[in-house]
């Protein structure tokens, strides 16, 4: 399951935002400290509905996305942190960030410095760096303390955080460079949080949109108006859709998020389908068919033979597996298939 944690400067409605994760899936939030909030959140994906709606299974699983909330982020805050309490403990294990950033006016919760939304990134993301940088120097300094007294074994590890500091304090996020294999695998174990891709969402004011702020590489920014989706998913499930529509609303806020998360994280879904249970399942792009086997279990991949797969949108217009299949829209594939977004797949092994 993917984990995207939430950051922003104070005020910004990053507690709006969890809340409406929260209530709009329906998801159960629990504290787990005193500054963490989690909801793990289930993905809406109407497939999931359609193909059930098919096969009547006794039990539906849709696929979940789990989201951290933080406290607020304080300015200038960053490098103390890092060197002390870990202010951005929660967030990171997290496989992406959410940036929440204010583009709205409410008297009731004046902005001081007054609303940018472009400010307000840059402020966040010199949080992220300050907090990085301070990780890199920490590091760089017990390295070169085991450099001179001879252990050499860290040598190529310096030479990396040497070029990662000089970045930082040239104030690029980390996600902007590039690094092979092998350097990445040695920075896995930092947890750098301007390494993580990052979705920004402006939070919009009532009034026509602005511009949104510039997106970085492997960052998605998109807008929402939080606080009448917050008004929208206060209401019954289904009064909701009717009220979107009087307020000239697209698209829910959930669905935006988590679709958002999806192309951030270059995730697609698959499914496997019969009368015991309809499931989506979660991969990256790019995966195999033996990789969504280990996802399923690691049995399936130890012992895989073929992968049967028709797309689902193929066997919701069939009806069944057996019209879909004399209709050549079932095959078999073998371990090196890339599976596509909205495959259904069965899996052949060897038990």
């Amino acid at each position: 399951m993917e984990s995207v944690g939430i950051l922003g400067l104070p005020q910004a409605g990053k507690t709006t935002l969890f809340e409406i994760l929260v209530e709009g899936a329906g998801a159960q939030a629990a504290a787990t400290s005193g500054r963490e909030r989690i909801a793990v959140v289930v993905v809406p994906d109407e497939r999931v509905d359609r193909l059930a709606a098919l096969y009547k299974p006794k039990k539906i699983t849709h696929a979940r996305v789990q989201f951290v909330d933080t406290v607020a982020v304080g300015q200038t805050s960053a490098r103390a942190s890092a060197r002390g309490p870990d202010l951005f403990s929660g967030v990171r294990n997290c496989d992406a960030l959410l940036a929440v950033v204010r583009d709205f006016e409410n008297a009731a919760v004046p902005a001081g410095a007054g609303v940018d939304p472009a400010r307000d990134l840059r402020d966040l993301q010199s949080e992220l760096i300050l907090n990085d940088l301070a990780i890199a120097e920490t590091r760089l300094e017990r390295l070169a303390k085991e450099i001179r007294v001879g252990r050499k074994e860290g040598e190529r590890e310096h030479v990396l955080l040497v070029r990662i500091k000089a970045a930082l304090e040239a104030e690029r996020p980390l996600r902007a460079e590039t690094f092979d294999k092998e350097e990445a695998k040695l920075l896995r174990g930092f947890q750098f949080l301007t390494l993580k891709p990052l979705l920004v969402v402006v939070n919009q004011g009532e009034g026509g949109p602005r511009p949104l702020p510039t997106a970085g590489a492997h960052t998605l920014v998109v807008g929402l108006a939080a606080h009448l989706e917050r008004e929208v998913v206060g209401l019954k499930r289904d009064e909701r859709d009717a009220f979107r529509r009087e307020l000239g609303i697209e698209q829910d806020g959930l669905s935006l998020v988590i679709r958002a998360c999806y192309r951030l994280l270059g995730l697609i879904s698959f499914f496997t389908v019969g009368p015991d249970e309809v499931r989506a399942w979660t991969l990256r792009q790019g995966e195999r068919a033996v990789d969504a086997a280990g996802e399923i279990h690691s049995d399936l991949a130890k012992g895989f033979i073929r992968a049967e797969v028709v797309p689902c949108e193929r066997l919701l217009e069939a009806g069944s597996e057996a019209i879909a299949r004399e209709r050549g829209g079932m095959r078999l594939e073998g371990r090196d298939y890339v599976v596509l977004d909205g495959d259904c797949l069965e899996i052949r092994f060897n038990k």
